[in-house]
This record gives C-alpha cells, structure tokens and sequence, in this order.
C-alpha cells in the first residue's frame, strides 16, 4: 500500500481523495467504526484523472531527482517500515508515510484565496510497542498552502523535504539529497525522531519499475522500493523515551489510476529475512475472494539482485480470524506464503501484536509481524510489516 507496491501506501493515496475539504488536524486510534472503502475511492474515473500523467511504460528512472515528487500523476507516497529494538531488548514497529494527493493537474490555474491549494499532503504514523503489547496510530491532512504542507528536492542542490504539519521527512544536507533521511511524527501517545542511512540498493518492482495493477492501461503505478536500511533514533511511547535501532523498508510510488473493478482490496508483505535476503508480495484480491492474476512480487538477494515473483509461483494463504474488539472488520490473523520456483520458500507470517489496525479516515491493518520458516530447504527467521485492506464494508 502503503504502501508501494507494493500496493500499501495507495491505502492512504484514498484516504487523501477522500479528504479534500479538510484542513489540518489529527486523528487518533478511537473506538469509532469508519466505514469507507477502499476499492471505491481508489477507481479513479474519467473526470478525477483527466489531465493527469498514467503510468504505461517502464519508466527511465535517474536518482536522487525520483525521489523528489512528480506532479504530473494524481497521487504519490513516501513510505518507511521499520522492526526496531532499544539496547534493553525492547521491541518496536514503526511505520511513516506521506502522500503527495493532487487537487487539479499540472497547468490547471491557481485557485484564489490565501488558503487555496492545488494538492494536499496527508501523513500516517504508528508506532507498536511489541514487548508491551500496545499500538498507537495518528494522522495529519494539511492543504499545501501557507508552508505548513509541502514537498521538494530531491538532489544535491536542494536536497528532498517533505512536510505535513509539524510532521517531516527531511534529508541530511550533507547526504545524496535523500539519504540519509531524518523522520519526525507524534500522535497522542506516541513521538519518534528517526534516522534511515543508506543500506541496500534501489530495487525497481514490477517490469523495470512499472508495477501494473489491472488489466486497464494506466491501471498502475511507477514503483520502487530500498528494502533493507539502518534505522536508529528515539520512540517515545506513553512518556518512556527509548533509544533504538533496526532495519527499515523504504518504498516509493506514483501513479494516477490503480483498482479495476473487479479488485477489492490487497495483502501486502515486506518480509527481512535474517540470512540477509527480502521478499515483498502483495496479494490483489478479488471481490469473490480469490487472488486476482496481477498480484506481484519479488525476492532480493543478498547482493541486491532482484527475481521477479508472478502468481503461479507464490500462494498467500491465510490462517485463522482476527476481528477489532469494537465489531468493526475480521482480517486473517497470519498468513503461509509459499513460493516454488527458481525461489523457493516456506514462510509462516504472524503479527507481533494482534491488534494493528488503523482506525483512521480509511480504516485498515498494517503492523510489525515476525517471520519463521524455511529457504531452499533451510531454516530461516526474519521480521517485516504487513498490510491488510479491503476487509472494511463501505458506509
């Protein structure tokens, strides 16, 4: 989603749609059942993408400057993962991503008004305290006018900036223009300051970074993904303050269209495998239940070297129920994801804490989850994030 491809931060690309009047502000996990769909907002039709850029070729990617936005496509996400842990041991989840949501296409004439904007920027930020069994979740929506909302960079001259609110994402002035990348959020409960430094190489998702998600052209979305980076800093839940340190997945995406009609939703999974290995899937479902042909994936080597993961090799199963406490959605409370192939793999996949769902403008699950299993035969164990959405009926 996000979340993507990976298809995860798409989740929160709707949750911008949806959110166009709004100004500025947060909302906290709460014992409200929202209720708006997925599939729905994410069907973008003629009137809401024309004069917006559709992603229908491998594209010629150059960095740092792609990873600075491209205003040209509707919507766009800066999406950060990461399993940390304090030096006591302490274990955390930490996820953190901005969307870039566009209002009118590019050429469109400024809108009057001090406040009047052409795109807005919404964050998401949780964080799961998995020792003590707890997850806090925020987010912020702010119009990009005023400079309290904006996004820019990336290069040596200007190095990469996002911002929503007193929210941020921020490039080291003495790095690359993007990485390292300094990370600022705080809910209610929950404040982190982080650092992502550089680690494992771009990987380009998809046919060499185009990621399509249906059978329509320009259902897709230009996608690539850094899946293994140092991560350290401070997460503060509850008051405590902790000094941490892990490994993060970063994942970028922009695109105009996604969903067919058809598709209702998707199961996402950025897995970090101790023997220094990764495996990204996102299983697209269908509305009668099954997996949908365009799920997609891959698997990256210790070098980097990335091998393209289709439908017929990979099944995602999923085990067991989950459902909120507050009579809101059932999700799989894990999953077996297998793969046979020129890789091959046999991974249980289960949340370190069992309520990690997001009851935001977009309800949805997404969470820290541990890894065991085995690889070409032999044991292996990991951590990673998983999203879940689409298991929400619409109001």
């Amino acid at each position: 989603m996000p979340a993507a491809p990976s298809l995860s931060p798409l989740l929160r690309a709707a949750a911008a749609a949806l959110s166009l009047l709004a100004g500025c502000g947060h909302s906290p996990v709460g014992p409200t059942v929202s209720g708006l769909g997925v599939a729905e907002v994410l069907r973008g039709d003629g009137d809401s993408i024309a004069g917006f850029a559709r992603a229908t070729a491998p594209p010629q990617l150059q960095f740092p400057r792609d990873h600075g936005p491209h205003r040209e496509f509707r919507t766009e996400w800066w999406y950060v993962t990461g399993n940390l842990a304090s030096d006591a041991g302490r274990r955390f989840g930490v996820q953190l991503v901005f969307f870039r949501q566009a209002l009118a296409p590019q050429g469109t004439a400024p809108r009057a008004g001090t406040l009047a904007a052409n795109e807005v920027i919404l964050a998401h930020a949780a964080v799961t305290d998995v020792d003590g069994q707890r997850f806090f979740a925020d987010e912020q929506l702010v119009r990009g006018a005023g400079g309290l909302a904006y996004v820019r960079g990336a290069g040596p001259e200007q190095p990469f900036a996002i911002a929503c609110g007193d929210w941020s994402a921020r490039a080291r002035p003495d790095g690359d223009g993007f990485l390292p990348l300094e990370l600022v959020a705080s809910g209610g409960d929950f404040a982190f300051e982080l650092q992502v430094s550089p680690g494992k190489p771009v990987v380009l998702q998809g046919d060499q970074g185009l990621s399509q998600k249906s059978d329509e052209p320009g259902n897709a979305s230009i996608y690539y993904s850094m899946p293994r980076l140092p991560i350290a800093g401070r997460i503060t839940v509850a008051g405590a303050a902790h000094a941490v340190r892990g490994e993060a997945w970063l994942d970028r995406e922009w695109s105009t269209s996604a969903l067919g009609a058809d598709q209702l939703g998707w199961d996402w999974f950025s897995l970090q495998l101790d023997d220094g290995t990764e495996v990204m899937w996102y299983r697209l479902r269908r509305r009668d239940g099954g997996s949908d042909t365009w799920s997609r994936g891959c698997f990256v080597a210790r070098d980097g070297t990335a091998i393209r993961l289709e439908p017929r090799q990979v099944t995602a199963t999923p085990v067991g129920t989950w459902r909120a406490s507050d009579g809101g959605a059932s999700y799989p409370a894990a999953w077996r994801l297998v793969a046979q192939g020129p890789v091959a793999f046999e991974l249980e996949v289960t949340p370190l804490v069992a309520d990690q769902e997001l009851r935001l403008l977009v309800r949805y699950w997404e969470g820290a989850v541990g890894v065991r299993g085995t690889r070409d035969g032999a044991p292996v164990t990991g951590r990673g994030y998983l999203e879940m959405t689409g298991y929400v009926s619409p109001r």
